[in-house]
């Protein structure tokens, strides 16, 4: 198996199609150069953040071309978000505090990003104000997320194997395989970056803010549903 492959194997699997296809391949290859380096998972996590935090400096004044470049480093930032987990698992290089770390600088930047958006457009926008309860709201539903992201229910006990393998629990699996093929079929974090990257390249700051808020509410309805018919079901 040549490098390239073990790494791509060390990459968190199932994930959305955005970076899958998108972030990964540059991920897995920026591990690729960093293997032979004393640079650790932790300082990649730390200049990730500082990436995304200079972005968000360009994304606060507001003007187009800041923001534009502000864009390239939030997403570049998530391509070494990415690499930090690879590289440890490629490593076996773990620790209690990379995991803290990581979930820390991801809360960071997401407030980061959606705050200085906010800030730098209604710099420009000043009749925008409600452009604030939007930006909270998206926030808001992110952190939601990313909460029950943590959240891992035990399967229920099923009174027989024969009612783990009934039709309905074949039927889900088959929609679970479909629905992987979905676009935003979870709004899991790598589909967050990608709707950032084709909004704010539109220069549709509003139309972010409104598809996050609305498209996040929504998942914090639909996740639980799934994780209580899963449970109901018996299905890890």
């Amino acid at each position: 198996m040549s490098e390239l492959k073990r790494i791509d194997a060390c990459a968190k699997r199932p994930i959305d199609i955005w970076t899958n296809y998108l972030f990964y391949p540059l991920s897995i290859r920026l591990v690729y150069l960093l293997r032979n380096t004393p640079v650790t998972p932790n300082q990649i996590t730390l200049f990730s953040l500082f990436l995304c935090l200079l972005g968000c400096w360009g994304f606060s004044t507001g003007i187009r071309g800041d923001v534009i470049a502000g864009l390239v480093l939030v997403e570049i930032s998530y391509v070494f978000d990415c690499a930090d987990g690879q590289l440890a698992r490629y490593r076996q290089q773990f620790s209690a505090i990379g995991g803290w770390l990581d979930q820390v600088a991801d809360r960071i930047k997401e407030f980061a990003i959606y705050f200085s958006l906010a800030y730098g457009y209604t710099r420009w926008h000043p009749n925008a104000a409600g452009l604030w309860a939007w930006a909270m709201t998206a926030l808001f539903a992110l952190y939601l997320l990313e909460y029950y992201g943590q959240i891992r229910f035990k399967p229920r006990e099923m009174a027989s194997a024969v009612a783990q393998e009934g039709s309905s629990h074949h039927t889900f699996r088959r929609a679970q395989r479909w629905r992987s093929l979905v676009p935003f079929r979870g709004f899991i974090i790598g589909e967050q970056y990608f709707a950032l990257l084709v909004f704010v390249a539109l220069n549709a700051v509003p139309a972010l803010f409104h598809f996050v808020a609305i498209l996040g509410l929504a998942m914090c309805a639909y996740r639980p549903a799934v994780q209580l018919y899963k449970w109901s079901r018996g299905i890890a």
